[in-house]
C-alpha cells in the first residue's frame, strides 16, 4: 500500500465517524412517527441513534474494538433494515409487512455502509486486519512476535 493511500485510509475512521453523526441524527428524525406506530419502534430509533452519536465521538480514539463495534453493529442495522423491506419485521402492529422505501432510509443506509466500511478500512490501515494472502504478525502478552501459522497450530518461535 502506498504512503499516500496509506494515509488516507487512516483518516477513514473519520469519515465513519461523520456518516455516523448523519445516520443517528437521521433516526432521531423519525422517532415521532415510528412513536405514533408503536412505542418500542421509537425507543430503539432512539437507542440507535444515541449509539451512532455516541460511536462517532468514540471512533476518533481510532480503538479496534470501537471501530469493530462499529462495523459490526451498522452492518447488523443494514440486514435489520432489508428484512423489515423485503419480508417485514416479525414483531410490532404491523408484523411481517413490508415497509416502503423512503428517501431517507436510502440515505441512512448509505451512511451505514459507509460506516462500516470505513470502520474496517481504518482497522487495516492500523494493521488489525491482515491483507488478503498474507500472514499477520500479533504481539502476544509477553512481547514477543508469533505468526498467523501459530494460531493454526504450529509452534511460535521465540525470537
Amino acid at each position: 500500500m502506498s504512503a499516500t493511500i496509506a494515509g488516507r485510509a487512516a483518516r477513514a475512521p473519520y469519515v465513519a465517524a461523520v456518516m455516523s453523526v448523519v445516520a443517528g441524527l437521521a433516526h432521531y428524525a423519525v422517532v415521532p412517527e415510528h412513536r405514533a406506530e408503536w412505542v418500542w419502534y421509537a425507543v430503539f430509533f432512539t437507542v440507535l441513534g444515541a449509539f451512532q452519536v455516541i460511536w462517532a465521538a468514540l471512533a476518533w480514539t481510532g480503538d479496534r474494538r470501537v471501530l469493530l463495534t462499529g462495523a459490526l453493529v451498522n452492518l447488523a442495522v443494514i440486514g435489520l433494515w432489508a428484512v423489515s423491506r423485503t419480508s417485514g419485521l416479525p414483531v410490532g402492529p404491523d408484523a411481517g409487512e413490508p415497509e416502503a422505501v423512503g428517501a431517507l432510509d436510502v440515505v441512512c443506509v448509505a451512511a451505514e455502509a459507509i460506516i462500516a466500511a470505513c470502520a474496517l478500512v481504518g482497522m487495516r490501515a492500523r494493521g488489525w486486519l491482515a491483507e488478503p494472502g498474507t500472514a499477520r504478525t500479533e504481539t502476544d502478552r509477553t512481547g514477543s512476535d508469533r505468526t498467523a501459522a501459530a494460531t493454526l497450530g504450529e509452534p511460535a518461535t521465540a525470537d
